[in-house]
C-alpha cells in the first residue's frame, strides 16, 4: 500500500475494542504486507467478528490517507458493510445503483455487479482492495481483470469464513500467495466467542447415488424431486417440535418452492412460520428478520438467502433439508447459528441434518487446519460427463452429466429416486465424543454391577475428563434403549437397593428410571 498524504482524511477514525486474536490478526496482516505479500486471504470463521477486522483495517488504511476499495457481491452486504464502517467513524462512496456516488471519498464500497457497468473506479487507483465473500468474489471476471491488469499494484486482501472452492480445478492458492487464520471454532467455542452445537440426523449415510451430480455439486432438479416430498417436510416438522421446540430457526430447502412447502408445513402445524428468498425486497427482509430476531416468527426457511449477511444473533436451530457436496456452504449453512447471543439466554445451537451434510463433512469443530491449496491442473481432472449405460439398452457415448436422455440412442436416464427416511434422528457425535460416551456408559454399567450411585458415572467423567458430561450422556446409558421388562425390574430393584441405603425417596428412583428408559 501506498500513502497519500496530500488526500484529505475520509472522517475521524474512531478505535474500537477489539479482543486479543482479533488484534493478533490484524498485526499478521500488516506482517505479511511488510514482507511483500500483496495478495493475502484472511480466514475468520461465521461469528469471529471478521467485519470488526476488516473494518479496523479500513479505519487504519483511513488514518494513512489511502484509498480503500471494498467489494460485495450481494446487495444486502453493501447496507451491512456500510452500517458497521459508520460505526468506525468513517465515510464512504458507493459504486452500486441506488446510493449515493461520491468519487472524491477514500473509501468507495462497491458491488461487483455494479463494476461492469461504472469505469470511472479504474481511475481510483485504490491503494488497498478487500475482497468480501473472498471465495466467490475473487472469481468474478471484473474482479479477475481487476487484480491481473486494471489494479496490479493494490494490496488485496481476501475476507472469507469458508476458504473452499467446489471445483476441484480451482483453489484459492490460485488467487492468494499468504494465509493470515484467526482461531478455529473449535478454539472459539471453547473461549465462548461461539456457541457450541448439537447435531441430530438419521445414523447412517443417507443415500443419494442416483442423484446425479453437475459441475462438482448436487444436481438441483433431482434435489427438488428427492427431497421436496410432504413426508419428509411433515418428518422434520415432527423432529423440530421432539427437538427444537420454541427454538428460533432457520431452515435451508434445495429451491424456492421447497422452502415455501417447508413453511407451509410449519404454519399448518400451529408454528410461527414465514419465507424469504432472492426475489424479497431488502425493506421485507428486514423486517422478517427483526420478526425473527424477537421470537415473533419461531421457523425462517429460504434458498441460500441466509448463507450471507444474515446476522441475528437469537438463532439456535438450523435445519439441512439441502444436500451439498460444497464444504464451504455446509459451513455458511451450520454457522449462521454459532453467534453468541447473552441476552436471549442462548447456550447452544442444535442443527437437525436431514440431508445427510454432517456425515459428509464432519463436525464444524473438528477443523484442524486451514490451508492455501492450488487447483489442479485442468487436463488431468476427468469432466464432468458420464457413458450412456449399455448394460441397460444405452450406447455407451459419451454425455454431458446433466443430460438426461442420450441424444445418439433416446436412452432416458431414470429419475432420482423419492427419498423415504421418516425416522427420527439421533444425536450425531464426533469421534471425541463418542470415546467420552463410551467411557460414561461403562461407568454407568460399572455402577449397576457393583451397586453403587447412579452418579458414579458422572464423578468419575469429571475425574477423566475435567468436566461434567453434557446431560445426553445420561439417556439409556445402562441399556442403550432396550426397555425390555426384565431390564426395568432389574433397574429398579437396583435403585431401591441404593435409595433404602442413601436416604432416597420413591421421586429419587422414577427420575433415575426415567432417565434409563423414558417417562
Amino acid at each position: 500500500m501506498v500513502d497519500s498524504p496530500s488526500r484529505p482524511l475520509s472522517a475521524p477514525v474512531k478505535t474500537p475494542k477489539l479482543r486479543d486474536y482479533q488484534r493478533r490478526v490484524i498485526a499478521e496482516v500488516y506482517a505479511q504486507i511488510q514482507a511483500g505479500m500483496r495478495r493475502i486471504l484472511l480466514v475468520a470463521p461465521t461469528g469471529s467478528g471478521k467485519t470488526v477486522i476488516a473494518s479496523q483495517l479500513v479505519a487504519q488504511a483511513a488514518s494513512r490517507n489511502q484509498r480503500v476499495l471494498f467489494l460485495v457481491h450481494r446487495e444486502v452486504l453493501v447496507e451491512q458493510t456500510w452500517e458497521k464502517f459508520q460505526s468506525f467513524g468513517l465515510s464512504a462512496g458507493f459504486i452500486k445503483s441506488g446510493w449515493q456516488e461520491d468519487r472524491t471519498a477514500l473509501l468507495q464500497i462497491a458491488s461487483v455487479q455494479t463494476l461492469h457497468r461504472r469505469h470511472w473506479w479504474k481511475s481510483f487507483n485504490p491503494d488497498l482492495v478487500l475482497l468480501d465473500e473472498a471465495h466467490i468474489v475473487a472469481w468474478v471476471s471484473v474482479v479477475e481483470r481487476m487484480m491481473a491488469t486494471d489494479c496490479p499494484d493494490a494490496t488485496y486482501l481476501g475476507l472469507t469464513a469458508t476458504p473452499w472452492r467446489l471445483s476441484r480445478r480451482e483453489g484459492l492458492g490460485d488467487k492468494f500467495e499468504a494465509l493470515v487464520c484467526a482461531p478455529l471454532p473449535a478454539q472459539l467455542i471453547q473461549a465462548g466467542h461461539l456457541a457450541p452445537l448439537r447435531y441430530y440426523g438419521f445414523d447412517d449415510h443417507l443415500d443419494l447415488s442416483q442423484v446425479r451430480t453437475v459441475a462438482g455439486e448436487f444436481s438441483e432438479p433431482d434435489l427438488a424431486v428427492a427431497c421436496d416430498q410432504p413426508q419428509l417436510i411433515a418428518h422434520i416438522v415432527q423432529q423440530w417440535q421432539r427437538l427444537c421446540a420454541g427454538r428460533q430457526t432457520i431452515a435451508f430447502a434445495v429451491n424456492v418452492e421447497h422452502s415455501k412447502h417447508i413453511r407451509d408445513a410449519f404454519v399448518q402445524a400451529g408454528i410461527a412460520a414465514e419465507h424469504v428468498d432472492g426475489s424479497t425486497p431488502i425493506p421485507e427482509r428486514t423486517a422478517i428478520y427483526q420478526r425473527l430476531a424477537t421470537g415473533q416468527t419461531l421457523v425462517l426457511s429460504s434458498c441460500l438467502v441466509l448463507t450471507e449477511g444474515f446476522d441475528v444473533c437469537a438463532v439456535n436451530a438450523v435445519i439441512l433439508c439441502r444436500p451439498t457436496k460444497s464444504k464451504a456452504l455446509f459451513f455458511q449453512m451450520t454457522g449462521r447459528g454459532m453467534r453468541i447471543s447473552p441476552e436471549t439466554g442462548k447456550t447452544d445451537c442444535i442443527v437437525l441434518d436431514q440431508a445427510g451434510n454432517v456425515k459428509r463433512f464432519g463436525f464444524v469443530e473438528e477443523l484442524k487446519d486451514v490451508q492455501l491449496t492450488p487447483g489442479l491442473d485442468p487436463t488431468s481432472q476427468e469432466a464432468y460427463t458420464k457413458n450412456c449405460p449399455s448394460d441397460q439398452g444405452g450406447c455407451d457415448a459419451t454425455l454431458y452429466a446433466f443430460q438426461l436422455a442420450c441424444p445418439h440412442c433416446g436412452y432416458q436416464y431414470p429419475p432420482a429416486p423419492r427419498l423415504e427416511r421418516t425416522d427420527d434422528f439421533v444425536q450425531l457425535l464426533s469421534k471425541e465424543q463418542r470415546k467420552k460416551f463410551a467411557f460414561y456408559r461403562k461407568a454407568a454399567k460399572e455402577a449397576l454391577r457393583k451397586g453403587l450411585v447412579p452418579d458414579h458415572a458422572s464423578v468419575r467423567f469429571k475425574e477423566s475428563f475435567g468436566e461434567w458430561p453434557p446431560k445426553e450422556f445420561r439417556y439409556n446409558a445402562v441399556f442403550e434403549g432396550d426397555t425390555a421388562a426384565e431390564h426395568q425390574a432389574t433397574y429398579r430393584a437396583y435403585l431401591q437397593k441404593v435409595a433404602q441405603r442413601e436416604g432416597k425417596n420413591e421421586v429419587w428412583i422414577q427420575i433415575y428410571l426415567d432417565l434409563e428408559f423414558g417417562p
